[in-house]
């Protein structure tokens, strides 16, 4: 872990298990893309590890598999609202990501991301051609989050939000 990332890509997720292999899958296709400002975590399917990532940096993108009945491959972003108890992703994990920042939110509020966005794959009956363009537009999502982030930071200088 490295504290003074400003942005952390945060995988979860199990290679092992087809369902659950979206966010590893992710960290391994971003190694070496972005610059030294992103930090890159795995976090494994044991989504309280999370915290051990959190240290007040600016954002916070997490890539997971979720289970919404959707169409296999299809994505979701959230930009959750820790303040409410009412969770309603769900995550294949049993304390999922969102969970975890739900709780941290609450004991660690000083080591909270600034703004946090959870990228979402549906993985329910995913075969490995849908997984991989899933992966691929998940990529283009990080960059857009990313180059959101840099032109919000260095166009206006205060960190304010913008819309481009």
């Amino acid at each position: 872990m490295v504290l003074n990332k400003l942005i952390s890509i945060v995988g979860a997720g199990n290679w092992l298990i087809s369902h659950d292999r979206i966010g590893p899958k992710v960290l391994e296709l971003v190694e070496g893309r972005y610059g030294s400002e992103v930090e890159l975590c795995n976090i494994g399917s044991a989504g309280l590890a999370l915290l051990d990532y959190l240290h007040g940096q600016e954002l916070m993108l997490v890539v997971d598999a979720c289970l919404q009945g959707k169409q296999p491959g299809e994505i979701c972003i959230v930009e959750p609202c820790l303040d409410t108890l009412n969770i309603n992703i769900t995550s294949v994990h049993q304390i999922g990501p969102l969970e975890t920042l739900t709780f941290a939110k609450r004991l660690f509020p000083e080591k909270m991301p600034q703004r946090i966005r959870l990228i979402m794959v549906e993985t329910n009956g995913i075969d490995e051609k849908t997984e991989a363009i899933a992966c691929q537009e998940v990529l283009a999502i990080l960059d857009r989050e990313i180059e959101t982030w840099q032109n919000t930071k260095y166009c206006n200088g205060q960190h304010d939000v913008i819309n481009l």
